[in-house]
């Protein structure tokens, strides 16, 4: 497969994929419904019939690849350096920036192969530059930032995805999935900080009170923070907009066990 074809796939990745979340590198299960949810808001916004354009070597009638959302192109690490090669290799070419940038990132979230989100980040950056004013790449960069941070323990990268989420929330600041993914740079970051990302999840419960993905990452905040009346507040809450939600009994141990630890202190 040669580079070009790799680009063109990169593009289906990045219209046709319903995105998974379930990865072995430690995200858990809130962490991947606030991103999968942002991710599906930004495929649904893609334009249809998008081309890839000012992109050397393509032609004009440059075409994109439906991909089937339930299988995923095997793509080889060589294929996949190609095609990261390519984007460094013209690094003022935007179209090129933000097409291999998504359809990386749609790739390693789809795949699992998250060794290329350090890759996927620096390219959705440099599209950023390119165009400050795309929301989308704006999201996708913090969104890919943030990943990086999470998988090494790195507050630097959690710093960085923190900045472009808060660039994000200048122009929507109602944007509810943005604003609790910034609350997540804080509570992961090194030193965790619960009460910065609790004020974060409270904002996106003012725009959206019954926002699940929200209310699950307050309730693990207000744990690690030691409120343990508002958490088990918020905890009825959450069963309530979805006494299914898989991540309940987990979140009624740890609210279980900090209520235990708080009476053996007394």
């Amino acid at each position: 497969m040669t580079t070009q074809k790799i680009i063109y796939l990169l593009i289906g990745i990045t219209l046709g994929f319903v995105v998974g979340f379930a990865f072995a590198n430690g995200v858990n299960r809130r962490e991947q419904d606030t991103l999968r949810a942002e991710v599906t808001r930004l495929r649904a916004g893609a334009k249809d019939g998008e081309t890839l354009t000012g992109t050397a070597g393509a032609s004009s009638n440059s075409r994109t690849t439906n991909a089937d959302e339930d299988s995923i192109p095997n793509l080889s690490e060589e294929q996949l350096r190609n095609a990261i090669a390519k984007a460094d290799a013209s690094p003022d070419d935007a179209s090129l920036q933000r097409i291999s940038g998504q359809g990386l990132y749609l790739y390693a979230m789809k795949s699992g192969n998250t060794s290329i989100l350090p890759d996927a980040a620096r390219i959705l950056k440099r599209a950023h530059e390119a165009n400050p004013k795309d929301y989308q790449i704006t999201v996708l960069a913090g969104n890919a930032l943030f990943l990086v941070g999470r998988e090494r323990g790195d507050s630097a990268p959690l710093d960085e995805a923190r900045g472009y989420y808060q660039k994000a929330l200048l122009s929507k600041p109602d944007d509810v999935i943005v604003r609790t993914s910034l609350g997540l740079t804080y509570f992961y970051d090194k030193p965790s900080d619960p009460q910065r990302a609790i004020a974060e999840y409270r904002k996106s419960l003012m725009i959206s009170p019954r926002h699940e993905a929200t209310l699950q990452n307050l309730v693990t905040a207000l744990v690690a923070n030691g409120n343990l009346p508002e958490a088990e507040k918020r905890l009825a809450e959450l069963e309530k907009v979805n006494a299914s939600n898989t991540e309940l009994p987990n979140l009624r141990a740890q609210l279980e066990q900090k209520k235990n630890a708080a009476r053996e202190s007394k």
